[in-house]
Formats: C-alpha cells, structure tokens, sequence
C-alpha cells in the first residue's frame, strides 16, 4: 500500500517534470518562429561550427559576437535562453521526487498527505506526542502515561519491531480507540501505511469478500492485507456471520503476521471473554507472547470526567 502510493505520488512528480520540458520547448520553437530571431541564432550556430571546426581567434571572436548579436535579439523579442530550458522547482533531485536514493524533501509532505488520503486519516490532528495527563487523575493517569511512552517507543522502532499484534484491552471510555487512532496517525506522519477499522466494518469487508467471486476477493483484501499497521476497534460489538467472522478475522492475523505487519485490535473483552466468544485459535494469535502485546487500560470512562 504504501509502495503504491509512493509510485503515485512519483508518477505526478515525473509527469509534472515531463510538462515542464514540453513547456519549454513550446516557448523555443514560438522564439524561433520568429524571423529575426529565426537568422540570428542560424547565424550564431553557423559562427559557433565555424569555430569549433577551424579555431582561431577570429572564429572565436566571430562566434561571440554572434552569440551576443543572437541574446540581444532574442531579449529584444521577450525571451532569454533560460525560457528555454525546463522549470525546475527543486534544486536537490530535479523534479525527480529522489534525492540521495530517498523520497526527496520536496514530495515528502505530498506523499504523506496521499498517504492519509488511501488510508482514510488525516495526518493532522491526535498523534502520540499530544498525549497529556491534564484531566485525568490518579493511578489512571499514571498507567496510560506508562501505555503512551510503550507506544511512542514502539512507533519510533517501527516498523523493526519484534511484537506485530496488540491487544489494548479495558472498559468503555478508558482510551483505548485513542490510543489505538494516535498510533496510526504517528505512523501516517512518519510515511507508513494504517487502516483504522471498527470490527464492524472489519467484518461487513469480510463478507462482501466471502460472497464475492474469487476474482474480486484479492482486490477486497488488498488494503487490509498490505496496509503496514491494521486497527480494528471495538472487536466484540460486530455482528456475527457463520463461516466469516472468526475465520476471515483468524485469515487476516495469519496472513498479516507471516508478513511482520502489525494488527492492533481494540476491545472491551478481557482476554477470557475473547476466548469464550471467538475460539482457541483467535485467543493464541492476539494473546501469543512471543508475538504480541497486551495493554490493559484501566480505571473509569474518560469520558464522564
């Protein structure tokens, strides 16, 4: 997904660049159309040959005053020989979108504007670093400031990090799908893919999919299945679908974890309720401790104080 968007993002910068020199060679041939200008750049070329071919002073002399003879006629006309030459905007990698075999400084905020825009989140607003304790009180305070610090070390490793599932487990309003939100908008900033899901909407995909021909199925599932960092919030709400909803969501953990990909999934379920409304083989891919990270939000909905 996010090589995709960079292709894009490059393609408009090489295009942009391919006009430009279109551009200035409209702007030469409207100059040379000229008759004025038309004789004296003849003149010039035919001084300038003249002197590469023979040398001498005199060839030499010729051909700069030629030259002279050929900028003041065409500055006479409106136009310099830099009108002639394409416009560039950035001086480090020429319009390319490259610089030093990395996105160029130039593209780099517009890549990560399409970056929001095919991940459906802006990358303005609610990041990791906003986070702050002011209106929360306590011990409450305390762990979701220790939950924060874990994700901003965790989003600055990203993506050489050893855990690729996390579980953010707790009751309504304890910060969770914020949490969950800030992590993919800090990732969005930094240039990586993140889809924010809820579970309901996880699992409408999931049987769109099954009900679709195979041949749609790969186009379906091509963002959840790519996207470097995948949330589903709120899992437990969604409705449930025989045959789609435990084994597309246990397809989608396999799948993105033998791809190093990270899943962060959201609930109100403690790691027993997952077990008893899901099954064995969900409850060891969120809850596996060699591969993933359980954050338990505790204390009282943030929302009432």
């Amino acid at each position: 997904m996010t090589n995709e968007v960079i292709r894009r993002v490059l393609d408009e910068k090489r295009a942009a660049k391919r006009r430009a020199a279109a551009e200035a060679e409209a702007r030469k041939t409207a100059a040379l159309s000229l008759p004025d200008v038309a004789e004296a750049h003849r003149e010039y070329v035919y001084a300038l040959h003249e002197s590469l071919r023979y040398g001498g002073a005199d060839k030499k002399s010729r051909a700069k005053t030629a030259y002279e003879n050929y900028t003041a006629v065409l500055s006479a006309a409106g136009y310099s020989e830099s009108d002639f030459e394409p416009r560039t905007e950035c001086g480090l990698c020429g319009d390319t979108g490259i610089h030093d075999g990395r996105l160029c400084k130039c593209v780099r905020n517009e890549f990560i504007r399409a970056l929001g825009v095919a991940c459906d989140i802006s990358p303005e607003g609610f990041a990791l670093s906003d986070f702050t304790t002011e209106g929360v009180h306590g011990t409450q305070a305390a762990e979701l400031g220790k939950i924060y610090a874990k994700m901003t070390a965790y989003a600055e490793k990203f993506p050489d990090v050893n855990r690729n599932v996390i579980v953010c487990t707790g009751k309504t309003g304890t910060g969770k799908t914020m949490l969950a939100s800030a992590t993919a908008r800090t990732l969005i900033r930094r240039g990586h893919s993140a889809i924010v899901m809820s579970a309901a909407e996880f699992n409408s995909l999931m049987l769109k999919c099954h009900t679709s021909p195979y041949s749609e199925r790969e186009g379906l599932l091509a963002d959840v299945m790519s996207a470097e960092m995948l949330v589903i919030d709120d899992l437990g709400t969604e409705p449930r679908y025989n045959n789609v909803t435990c084994e597309y969501l246990l397809l989608v953990l396999d799948e993105r974890t033998s791809k190093r990909l990270t899943t962060v999934v959201t609930t109100n379920l403690s790691p027993d309720r997952i077990l008893h409304v899901y099954n064995e083989r969900i409850y060891s891919r969120l809850f596996d401790k060699r591969r993933s990270l359980t954050l338990a939000f505790g204390g009282d909905d943030l929302r009432l104080k």
